[in-house]
């Protein structure tokens, strides 16, 4: 398997899974980004990784994503029925966006403090 082919599948089926989201009746499923694709060394499987920008709309979100996903998959084996395996897709989260705006916040309260500590040692010496 060539990783070229590999990745451009897995383009394909974000572009695609994408556009299928956005285009669907639920308003929760448009609330979805979808971060990257991984799909499995013998093409039969995908797993699609997304995120949700309001944390606590998470469940509703995985509940739509469960209810939706077998037309997803029928979609998904329609626009790429050339292919002579459909990979079987599944939906997990992606937390990376979350954890990367916890660290933020830390940083921010570290560099708040710092400064604080910073002003409080100029008020003592002068």
């Amino acid at each position: 398997m060539s990783k070229l082919r590999k990745s451009r599948l897995e383009s394909a089926i974000k572009r695609e899974v994408s556009k299928y989201l956005h285009e669907m009746d639920d308003p929760r499923l448009g609330k979805i980004v979808i971060t990257y694709v991984s799909v499995s060394k013998d093409f039969h499987y995908a797993k699609i990784y997304f995120t949700v920008m309001e944390e606590d709309e998470i469940k509703e979100v995985q509940d739509a994503l469960f209810h939706a996903s077998k037309k997803i998959q029928k979609d998904i084996a329609h626009r790429f029925r050339t292919m002579r395996y459909i990979p079987l897709i599944s939906f997990h989260l992606d937390f990376s966006i979350q954890k990367g705006n916890r660290v933020l916040n830390i940083l921010d309260k570290v560099k708040e403090e710092l400064k604080e500590k910073e002003e409080d040692e100029k008020s003592i010496t002068h």
